[in-house]
């Protein structure tokens, strides 16, 4: 289907740092494609730089074929942006939010309420069009920040952290949406430091970290690469010398997130838990246990040698 977003070696300074470092990736068209990184890790300024919000110093970007830099217009027309503050109008209704955005950014506006009311319709806010959007959850004023940002039928949809300030419901009823547009065809760029999302939104990923690219590939491919499991536990007392306990057991990494608890990076861990009981039961009392497959999370922390929101 042909590639909707390019980076090439783009780098960004502002004075003496660097936000974006040598940062490249392409988003095939169609998919939902993540940026993946803890705040300040150069997310944002990314999105920014595609749009043609900032120049880049170096490198290249082509949006649908386009460079934002020298064909912005053409760019704008390809793109809808949902920033990562929900700046929609409080006092105004959510048609009236829709139409202002009309009259700014569209050429014709002889669809518009057709397209307004199919909307709001599609995220399930129809019933709620005259009401103040003050009265909205945060859910709700997220999903007319995406429905503004589709008003002039774009073909890539730049999220910035899809679900800031979105309570549970509201999250999985976004990630629904999300997939149904992806469904219709609309490709995704999401901008997020939350690992559950990004797995259960994404086709790829790119972990970013300083400005620069960690790794990318699929959530699944990354967690797999790992080739290990984590194994939680919980005692009545912080382990003596974990390193001499557990040796032998095929324990690549140990560390205590807090105190009476262990983190076990371990290789075939389900083949030597008896051994991993024996052993603790010896001098601790185990409160709990658990193994569990990577995570994102962990894949962060491979890579960075720290955990994702540190």
């Amino acid at each position: 289907m042909g590639l909707a977003v390019e980076l090439q070696n783009v780098t960004r300074r502002f004075k003496k740092i660097t936000a974006v470092d040598n940062l490249s990736f392409s988003v095939q068209s169609g998919e939902v494609f993540g940026l993946l990184g803890p705040n300040g890790a150069g997310k944002t300024t990314t999105i920014n730089l595609i749009i043609g919000m900032l120049r880049r110093d170096e490198g290249n970007i082509l949006v649908q074929g386009f460079d934002p830099q020298s064909q912005a217009q053409q760019v704008r027309r390809s793109i809808g942006l949902v920033p990562q503050e929900t700046n929609v109008y409080g006092d105004l209704n959510p048609m009236d939010n829709l139409w202002h955005h009309a009259a700014l950014y569209c050429d014709d506006l002889s669809d518009i309420p057709a397209r307004i009311e199919e909307l709001l319709r599609l995220m399930e806010l129809w019933e709620r069009r005259k009401d103040p959007v003050r009265t909205f959850s945060g859910g709700m004023k997220r999903r007319l920040a995406l429905a503004r940002a589709m008003l002039h039928e774009p073909k890539i949809i730049l999220f910035d952290e899809p679900t800031t300030g979105v309570d549970v419901h509201g999250r999985h009823t976004l990630w629904e949406h999300i997939k149904d547009l992806k469904s219709q065809g609309i490709t995704f760029l999401i901008s997020s430091n939350d690992m559950g999302e990004v797995d259960a939104l994404c086709d790829r990923l790119v972990i970013i970290d300083h400005g620069k690219a960690i790794t990318l590939d699929t959530p699944e491919a990354l967690k797999a690469t790992l080739q290990h499991d984590i194994v939680t536990i919980q005692t009545d007392t912080l382990v003596d010398n974990p390193e001499n306990l557990f040796s032998g057991l095929g324990v690549v990494n140990i560390s205590s997130p807090e105190p009476g608890s262990l983190r076990l990076v371990v290789k075939n861990a389900e083949a030597q838990i008896g051994e991993f009981v024996e052993r603790l039961n010896k001098h601790y009392r185990i409160q709990s246990l658990r193994i569990a497959r990577p995570t994102l999370d962990d894949v962060f922390l491979h890579h960075t040698g720290r955990a994702l929101r540190e």
